[in-house]
């Protein structure tokens, strides 16, 4: 996969420094490049063409906007730079913006702080301090963040794997650095800072797709306006959520988050054993542990005894394990019996300096004893507890400044595969809507033709009507909820819902939902409380997946308000009172949803040989269990070919993986009968990389479907498919056994070449205008 030339800030070969520097922080990213390249590798003027002093030049910066004539830039690209810092204060100009497009020149900044990437040895950045090598990617769009960043990481001994400033973002956005973290190999997670949201779809795939494989603490941030919104955007935190990334409350948030990410192993149940050298100090642990609404971990018998034996004058609370007065070798014993327990996933020693226990020796010992990487020690105080945890972020400990920070790192640990679950939970059949959404469309384009602003009451009713959110409820009414659809300034149609009875802030949720997001949105609204029958609960649930997909389908919807009520046996009360606000110039669809919506129109019927009808359509989460059953009918050697190797079972993860995608990149078909359609004959999947240049396919179809053509219209239908989504190359590796695969792939017009990766397997690809053209 390629990220348009991203690659080459963090792995330029030969750079161009262009213009004088200007301030402090220019001065400093100029002392920085040469520090870290050889003199033969720099140049401080423009490359000429065709007199071979261009040769391996790949990133350019720029210090003053005198370089930013449109020449200066085409120059660059024709020379073969692939991307730009652009180091000057003013923003970039348009014209050097359209000036590097035709030549993928990729610009960074302004307003940017740079690159670094520790494993290349490149330091690009107006950062003081050298960085650390370590395994975390930061990611921000704020210089002072990311200074602030690289000082704590190095008072910490935490280092990064690369670091990048993406500013004012004319160019390069968070997105696309969250595209290249998710790829590099050399980063195992990623810390991102996010003040803005340039482009909501291309946020939340980037997101997604990060989150599916790695580790990504988030941090918002709003630019302090008089008057403007404060606190934390909630629906920007529900954004977060959706994707799968684990929000940090504040800076120190964040920064205790990276310790763990860096420090800590991956943390299953979030139980965390207490130990300290006293009763107040086990106090700390626990109430802190409470206080982030974590549970102390009970040890098992076997090392509670071995902890007893060791300590004989330790006091085990059930909820801690206060080991008093015990000297170091008898601490040590202990932390070590405590650590070889499965039953916590992580340990808190807290301790205090009293009479005849520095921290100092502490220190020491646990340094050179090397007990766990889950071990945890905060140092109480502040005069001999300062070098105390400088000694231990020496010794590579994971040492924080309090019992609550530690806590919360563990919490940010455990909140990943919380997310991770969310992310491939199945939710039920999506629920029957049976609107006719272009005959909606066409009745909302005549109002706003007429100047319509707002729908009548009848109107009003016709449209919920259609969309199944309609009915009379016995009275009382057992639920009542409030429900909006605005338009949010960065991330689009945005509902939020409300349980007015409790009195909490609204929940946000991004249309399309399906049942199981709708649920989280009644329980996060009602904070878990969600009183009342399952009917009412479903009922509400299933208006909620439907006003969402009226928002997704109909894009002259500018604004919903409306009550909803269920009753005990889960009938709506019809809302008379509902206001409906339509506009006459709706946004295009990737700015109003930032989620993909599922795209019902590739649903189509065909007849192949033998007068066999079959369903095509879009892969749903809820086609998981028919997945599931698809991928265990089939034989052992059908599964080496699909998958390069023996499965012997199916686990939900990767049914969930394959089922829960991401429309905007990917397109996955499923393929039943007419007359069986629970049952699935075969799949179909491209999947693009970041750019949409290329894209990989893959098809299966079950042995009882093949010499039909089955796999030939699959196949067909996912190079259309990439051909309306401008894919340049469709490609598929393909074990050289397969033959029926194969002499498709030629039939079609793939070439086929050898793999360079793998022996037993060749590559086909096909450029894809070409094939469109050809069938056009």
């Amino acid at each position: 996969m390629t990220l348009r030339n991203i690659d080459a800030l963090f792995h330029g070969r030969d750079v161009a420094v262009l213009g004088t520097p200007e301030d402090d922080a220019q001065r400093q990213l100029v002392a920085n490049i040469e520090a870290c390249l050889p003199a033969e590798r720099l140049r401080y003027d423009l490359p000429k063409a065709g007199t071979g002093d261009d040769d391996g030049l790949d990133l350019a910066v720029i210090l003053s906007e005198a370089w930013a004539q449109p020449r200066t830039v085409d120059a660059l690209g024709a020379a073969g730079c692939r991307a730009l810092l652009w180091a000057a204060a003013e923003r970039v100009p348009t014209r050097a913006l359209q000036a590097a497009r035709p030549y993928n020149l990729r610009v960074l900044g302004g307003r940017s702080a740079g690159v670094f990437d520790t494993k290349a040895g490149l330091n690009v950045s107006t950062l003081a301090l050298e960085p650390r090598a370590g395994r975390v990617a930061l990611i921000t769009q704020s210089q002072s963040l990311a200074a602030a960043a690289l000082d704590w990481a190095l008072g910490r001994n935490i280092g990064f794997s690369w670091m990048a400033c993406s500013g004012s973002e004319a160019d390069i956005d968070a997105a696309d650095l969250l595209d290249y973290a998710a790829l590099d190999p050399q980063t195992r997670a990623v810390v991102l800072q996010i003040g803005r949201i340039r482009s909501p779809r291309k946020f939340m795939s980037a997101a997604r797709a990060a989150a599916r494989v790695k580790p990504v603490l988030v941090l918002q941030t709003r630019r302090a306006v008089e008057g403007g919104p404060q606190g934390p955007d909630r629906a920007r935190s529900a954004a977060f959520a959706r994707a799968g990334l684990v929000e940090c409350e504040n800076l120190g948030g964040l920064f205790d988050g990276l310790a763990a990410l860096e420090l800590l192993p991956a943390v299953t149940n979030s139980r965390v054993a207490v130990l300290g050298n006293g009763a107040g100090a086990c106090a700390l642990g626990t109430d802190a542990l409470y206080r982030q609404g974590l549970t102390p971990a009970r040890l098992n018998s076997g090392p509670r005894q071995r902890i007893t034996k060791a300590a004989p004058t330790a006091n085990d609370t059930g909820l801690a394990i206060d080991l008093g007065r015990a000297d170091v070798e008898t601490t040590l014993a202990a932390l070590r019996a405590a650590a070889a327990d499965d039953n916590a996933d992580a340990l808190l020693f807290v301790h205090s300096p009293v009479a005849g226990q520095p921290h100092e020796p502490m220190v020491a010992a646990i340094a050179d004893a090397e007990i766990s990487p889950r071990l945890m020690t905060v140092w109480l105080g502040l005069h001999t507890a300062q070098p105390a945890r400088r000694a231990s972020a020496l010794a590579r400990l994971a040492t924080f400044a309090s019992a609550d920070e530690a806590v919360r790192a563990v919490r940010y640990r455990a909140q990943y595969r919380f997310t991770q679950e969310l992310l491939t939970a199945t939710p039920p059949p999506d629920p029957s809507v049976t609107a006719d959404v272009d005959r909606q469309r066409e009745r909302l384009a005549l109002l706003t033709a007429d100047n319509v602003e707002w729908l009548s009451t009848d109107e009003t009713l016709h449209l919920l009507t259609a969309y199944g959110i309609s009915g009379q409820t016995e009275a009382p009414a057992a639920l009542q909820i409030h429900i909006r659809a605005t338009r949010h300034a960065e991330l689009g149609m945005v509902l939020s819902e409300a349980d007015e009875s409790v009195g909490l802030a609204p929940a946000y949720g991004f249309p399309p939902l399906d049942t199981l997001l709708a649920r989280r949105m009644l329980e996060t609204a009602s904070a878990g409380r969600l009183l009342g029958p399952r009917a009412a609960v479903d009922a509400l649930a299933r208006a909620l997946v439907r006003i969402g997909k009226l928002v997704a389908d109909l894009p002259q919807v500018a604004r919903i308000d409306l009550r909803l009520a269920a009753g005990a046996q889960g009938r709506l009360h019809a809302p008379t009172d509902s206001l409906i606000e339509l506009t006459q110039t709706p946004l295009p669809e990737r700015d109003r949803l930032a989620m993909s919506p599922y795209p019902a129109r590739m649903r189509h019927i065909v007849t192949l040989k033998g007068d066999v009808r079959y369903i095509v359509r879009a892969i749903r989460p809820s086609d998981e269990p028919a997945v599931l059953d698809l991928l265990e009918s089939l034989s052992p050697e059908e599964i080496r070919l699909r998958f390069f190797n023996y499965i012997r079972h199916f686990s939900h993860d990767m049914a969930a993986r394959i089922t829960q995608v991401d429309y905007d990149r990917e397109v996955s078909l499923v393929v039943s009968t007419v007359d069986d359609p629970e049952a699935l004959a075969g799949m179909g999947t491209i999947i693009a990389d970041p750019d949409g240049h290329e894209a990989e396919f893959a098809i299966l179809v079950h042995r009882s479907h093949t010499g039909r053509g089955l796999g030939r219209h699959l196949l067909d239908c996912l190079l259309r498919q990439a051909g309306a989504r401008g894919i340049d190359i469709v490609y598929g590796d393909v074990l050289a056994q397969n033959k029926p695969m194969l002499a498709l792939s030629r039939d079609l017009g793939f070439k086929v070449r050898r793999s360079l990766d793998d022996p037993g397997s060749v590559r086909v690809e096909i450029p894809v205008p070409d094939y469109t053209r050809r069938i056009a």
